[in-house]
């Protein structure tokens, strides 16, 4: 044991996620499928009760629909239920939040955009809530060229780049 240094307890185990099953179909392939039928300006659309395997496919899944919106994503609050394992995830807009100084280069305006996802009783998750408005209020100290509006183009949808590119 080093002095200074304390170790961090643990408290419960993560969760399993749901086995993906091969006969089921993903959200994505629903969403896809459904936008074939009934076309519409935008592919991807959060629907509550769509269900998952994982966290990570939720996140992809929401990622893909902010794309098209034109808004960055990123983790939010959640809620560890009884067994200490998680049991809600918010996924909320890149600027969500209030900005700790004011003045400052950070995109935080309070923007309302989110998905809430709750744990189903098969260890998958769920939408259980959504909100699409998106408010983006530039400030007017920032140039408002695409290239210098960089704040909203986060880590999230590099790594969606990377993915497809």
């Amino acid at each position: 044991k080093t002095p200074g240094w304390s170790r961090k307890v643990r408290i419960g185990a993560v969760a399993p996620e749901r086995a993906p099953c091969h006969g089921r179909p993903s959200a994505l392939e629903k969403t896809i499928h459904g936008f074939t039928q009934k076309r519409g300006d935008i592919v991807i659309v959060p629907a509550l009760g769509t269900s998952f395997d994982t966290l990570g496919e939720a996140y992809d899944f929401y990622n893909l629909y902010s794309w098209e919106k034109g808004f960055g994503i990123r983790y939010g609050k959640s809620r560890l239920n009884v067994e200490s394992t998680k049991g809600m995830q918010e996924t909320v807009c890149g600027c969500a939040g209030k900005a700790g100084v004011e003045n400052s280069r950070a995109c935080r305006c309070e923007c309302p955009a989110l998905i809430m996802l709750l744990r189903s009783k098969d260890n998958g998750w769920y939408i259980a809530e959504h909100h699409e408005h998106h408010s983006l209020h530039t400030s007017t100290s920032l140039s408002t060229t695409w290239a210098d509006n960089t704040l909203a183009f986060t880590q999230a949808h590099r790594r969606l780049q990377q993915r497809l590119g």
